[in-house]
């Protein structure tokens, strides 16, 4: 996972991360902004191209214990399964001045249905010190083994922070997401030929 300078001044909102397409050092990755509502932060939706199947790739995405391995600021995950078939994860995350430390749990529900590949986790209301936190991946195969992944993200932190702070975060976290998740996928955890087990 990138914790350097660069990344940084990505999230913080380098001119750099309003361009459509944003490139790191793993591959292009192609950002769009979308508004959810009014006096609502953007979700940000990332379409990139994974060197990895798409079965591969979701072992890696549904392995939410090893979250903090691939996304940028995320310091702690777990996993604990419900009997609804969704999965809780706590999270942790220390962003720099001002937003700090963030801590909060989402629930998260994965399928696989015909040649797609589907993720979605959600902010569980009350459990931590964000307003709303939410998100998806879909994956579908390429040839050559290789995947397109898209995903959505959704934060709002609450307080006082501006909206155009929060967009211009998300804009810039999300092609670093995809790096990172690009490199995750190549651990030898993910050769097996099923998900990891949560149950």
């Amino acid at each position: 996972m990138p914790r350097c300078a660069t990344v940084l001044l990505l999230v913080l909102g380098a001119s750099a991360a309003f361009a459509a397409t944003v490139h790191t050092p793993t591959g292009d990755v192609e950002v769009e902004m979308v508004s959810v509502g009014p006096g609502l932060p953007r979700q940000g939706v990332g379409r990139g191209i994974v060197e990895a199947p798409p079965e591969r790739v979701f072992r890696a995405l549904t392995d939410y214990l090893h979250w903090e391995e691939f996304v940028p600021f995320l310091e702690e995950s777990d996993a604990n399964p419900r009997s609804d078939g969704a999965v809780v994860s706590r999270h942790r995350m220390l962003f720099p001045f001002p937003l700090g430390e963030r801590r909060y749990a989402i629930a998260a529900l994965h399928s696989v249905e015909g040649s797609h590949w589907r993720l979605d986790w959600s902010y569980v209301p009350g459990s931590g010190n964000v307003e709303d936190h939410r998100g998806s991946w879909v994956l579908t195969p390429l040839p050559g083994g290789r995947t397109r992944a898209v995903c959505r993200l959704f934060t709002d932190p609450g307080g006082a922070v501006p909206l155009w702070a929060v967009d211009r975060g998300t804009r810039s976290i999300v092609p670093w997401i995809f790096h990172g998740l690009r490199q995750h996928v190549r651990r030898s955890r993910y050769d097996a030929l099923a998900p990891p087990a949560i149950n």
